[in-house]
């Protein structure tokens, strides 16, 4: 491949003194020369002609100097490497153009050999770097294309799991349909568990997966999960075992990433030690390091086997006759979570006789004792058929919360659709576009969307919903398959309530979208107690300084502040106060159930009431005070004062002279 070398100088006896001294690395194709004789006609050719390798930089010229045009390079030949060109007297300038990101300089008068071996060195250095960037965006692509095709894959698996998940419940069921299902939930996690490692080696390839360090017990963290594998080892006819050093030991360390070190390489074990064997994990925790170890007495691995074990796809038996099912992929992504890590991960195998695995992973340790909180625990299970949500059961059709799912899956979104129908009101889009749309018209309780749709994705969705005073109350929920940390972040950034990832367990999402509603309804209960209260001022008028002004604070302060401005007109109703809040009134009415459980013209009313209290404590009278917080006459004032706070106002007053 040629190398292609732009000479700036506006020496112009130069360019025929170069094309002489390298006349046969020219005809030989080796070197490609292009002269240009100010900065200027130089910037002209970077930004329009071919790709250059190697540039050859005078520091003294016109228009444009050498040092300047260097500083511009980055913008215009991101890749390109410059050499510069000066007098032996000008060393002050050649360390400036060095600080600058020269990659070499050549001094006048040029030796012709120097020059040949600096400009050779240079283009590899340029082949190289243009190699490593290539590399990188293959990676990066990759990495995109996993993510895609997982979305793809998820998004069945979760009409596999789900349903499976939901019959398992039922104790009723038939011992042989139950062993069928179960063996169908084994295959579908086992399919899942090989795309997420497929996922997690294309995310380390491209260096986008993150650590993510928590502080816990790793001796207790350690032992959950070789637990996790007894009942595996249990029908294997397996003595599995767990040991350390220590019987406690705070640490901070990546939850994830420990996790899928660990049982990749017990998964290993258990699976190439025949009945009666063993299976044993050894923790020795040091000062600066921990040291893990996994040993078996399995079938061991052939010595000319050893040093590509932890290739990726690469299998010891190969042949299409051999005993154990596998991948390969396991025990490389095992290796690169490790060294992501910063550690080591190393083999020792006989045949025959069984194989250790060891890991060495750097620690910190925490000082101070935190409470451990991060212990693998089974998820608790709900069965679907039981009617035990007091917030959303034994509610009339149209008391109960309305739901709008966004899928473009129509199987799973009928699937979810049927699984809550007798808990919600459902409503259901085909993508982002529809379901903003229903949104504003309908102002669901909570959106349950998915990510990657058509026309407008979750993210567009949830930013158009939370930016506007119409929907921001409206809680979200994304259900995707995009698993990884940055999606959940930027979900989560974009005003997202919460995150679940397909494939789901259908007890999970119930359970979240009941504590969703329950949540819902303890704001609601709250702005409803802290209008009606005589004590403080109404809501959050003044919000705590430790507290973070919420869009329903401000909403409902804007409220309050649009009825106050005209406390005393008995004219000033729930229209006149949707044009104030620029909303329509079955907009403002929707938005108010929701949030406050109550209509616009109750809301009017209770806040004059409310207001009513503070001016019969400052001594105003009845009468006057029923006019001055918009009553036509005091009677209906008074009974309506009564409905509220089960007294008077004489009785109020009364009551309040006492305290």
């Amino acid at each position: 491949m040629s190398t292609k070398i732009l000479v700036v100088d506006d020496e112009v006896s130069l360019q025929p003194l170069m094309q002489q001294r390298f006349r046969r690395k020219i005809q030989a194709g080796d070197y490609v020369f292009s002269f240009a004789t100010s900065g200027q006609a130089a910037l002209a050719i970077l930004k329009t002609g071919p790709e250059v390798d190697v540039l050859l930089l005078d520091i003294n010229m016109p228009d444009i100097d050498g040092l300047t045009l260097l500083s511009q390079l980055p913008q215009v030949a991101p890749t390109s490497r410059a050499l510069m060109v000066s007098a032996y007297g000008d060393l002050a300038n050649v360390r400036t153009a060095m600080n600058r990101g020269a990659f070499d300089f050549v001094m006048k008068p040029i030796d012709f050999k120097d020059l040949e071996l600096t400009i050779d060195k240079t283009a590899r250095h340029v082949g190289q770097l243009r190699e490593s960037i290539h590399a990188k965006a293959v990676a990066e692509l990759k990495a995109r294309f996993f993510d895609n095709i997982t979305h793809e894959f998820r998004t069945p698996l979760s009409l596999i799991l789900a349903p499976v998940d939901n019959l398992l419940q039922n104790p009723r069921q038939d011992e042989a349909l139950r062993r069928s299902l179960l063996t169908i939930q084994r295959n579908a996690n086992q399919l899942l568990n090989l795309i997420n490692q497929l996922l997690d080696l294309a995310k380390l390839e491209a260096d986008s997966l993150p650590l993510l360090e928590s502080s816990g017990d790793v001796i207790t963290f350690l032992d959950d999960v070789v637990n996790s594998f007894g009942a595996m080892a249990d029908q294997k006819q397996l003595s599995l075992t767990f040991s350390s050093n220590l019987q406690h030991q705070e640490i901070n360390f990546d939850v994830d990433k420990w996790q899928k070190i660990l049982a990749n390489l017990m998964s290993n074990a258990i699976k190439f030690t025949a009945a009666g064997g063993k299976v044993a994990v050894v923790c020795v925790v040091g000062q600066k390091q921990l040291v893990l170890t996994v040993a078996d007495t399995g079938v061991g691995i052939p010595p000319e086997h050893i040093s590509r074990i932890f290739d990726r796809f690469y299998q010891v038996d190969a042949s299409l006759t051999r005993a154990y099912e596998g991948s390969g992929i396991g025990l490389s992504l095992a290796y690169e979570l490790t060294r992501r890590l910063g550690g080591h991960l190393s083999v020792e195998s006989q045949p025959g006789r069984g194989t250790i695995f060891t890991v060495e992973l750097p620690i910190q340790k925490v000082v101070k004792s935190a409470t451990y909180g991060i212990r693998i625990q089974p998820r608790p299970t709900v069965p679907l058929w039981v009617e035990d949500h007091p917030l959303t059961t034994n509610l009339e059709e149209s008391d109960r919360p309305l739901i709008l799912l966004v899928e473009d899956n129509s199987e799973l979104i009928t699937f979810i659709a049927e699984s809550l129908s007798g808990q919600y009101r459902i409503l259901t889009a085909a993508n982002g576009r529809q379901g903003l749309e229903l949104a504003q018209r309908e102002l669901p309780d909570i959106v349950v969307s998915d990510v990657m749709m058509p026309e407008m994705d979750g993210y567009q969705l949830t930013h158009q919903l939370k930016n506007s005073p119409d929907t921001n109350h409206i809680a979200v929920l994304l259900l995707t398959a995009r698993s990884g940390v940055q999606h959940r972040r930027e979900g989560l950034l974009e005003g997202a309530d919460d995150y679940l990832t397909k494939p789901f367990d259908m007890t999970e999402l119930t359970l979240r979208l009941r504590n969703m509603v329950s949540r819902q309804q303890k704001i609601r209960d709250y702005y409803l107690r802290s209008l009606t209260k005589p004590d403080p001022q109404p809501t959050l008028t003044v919000p705590e300084a430790d507290k973070p002004v919420t869009p329903q604070t401000v909403f409902m302060n804007k409220l309050y502040r649009c009825i106050e401005t005209h406390l005393d007109e008995s004219a000033y109703r729930a229209e006149a106060l949707a044009d104030d809040m620029a909303m329509s009134v079955r907009t403002l009415t929707r938005k108010l159930h929701s949030l406050v459980g109550v209509s616009p013209a109750r809301l009017i009313r209770t806040y004059r009431l409310r207001r009513a209290c503070d001016l019969l404590k400052i001594g105003h009278p009845v009468s006057e005070t029923a006019y001055l917080v918009g009553f036509e006459h005091p009677t209906n004032f008074a009974t309506a004062f009564k409905e509220v706070y089960q007294q008077t106002p004489t009785e109020f007053v009364a009551a309040d002279l006492k305290r």
